[in-house]
């Protein structure tokens, strides 16, 4: 073979054969956001990881205390679940935004409770606790 014909590719080297793939100048990730987490949110705060119905932080202090049961959290909550909580749980409800300090910490230190518990089923229950009393299904 004199180079010329079979496999001989483009001569761009290694990866060209992306160029193949995307289309003749099209780079291959195009098709990323053009969006860092620097940047404003693209969907305006309209949507929350969290699906639940909004609520006070007493609402949710209230479910939170009857899935806990009567024994009550006793001395401060661990590191990490009170990490899990705060990001996964309060800072993820639609509602968080309008609580005070006080509320989120509150309110994150019983999901904590809860996280160490039972775990993602806690939080599972939680959610569907908070989506049946947004509904008033109580």
């Amino acid at each position: 073979m004199n180079g010329a014909g079979e496999g001989a590719g483009d001569g761009g080297g290694p990866g060209s054969g992306a160029r193949e793939a995307y289309g003749a100048g099209v780079p291959p990730r195009t098709w990323l956001p053009d969006v860092g987490p620097e940047d404003v949110d693209p969907l305006a705060g309209a949507v929350t990881g969290l699906d639940v119905p909004e609520a006070t932080a007493t609402e949710v202090t209230g479910v939170l205390v009857r899935l806990l049961g009567t024994t009550a959290p006793a001395g401060l909550p661990d590191p990490e679940a009170l990490l899990i909580a705060r990001v996964f749980v309060v800072d993820e409800h639609p509602s968080a935004a309008r609580w005070s300090e006080d509320e989120r910490r509150s309110v994150a230190g019983l999901t904590a409770a809860l996280v160490a518990r039972h775990g993602e089923e806690g939080v599972e229950a939680l959610v569907r606790e908070l989506r049946g009393a947004g509904r008033g299904d109580d």
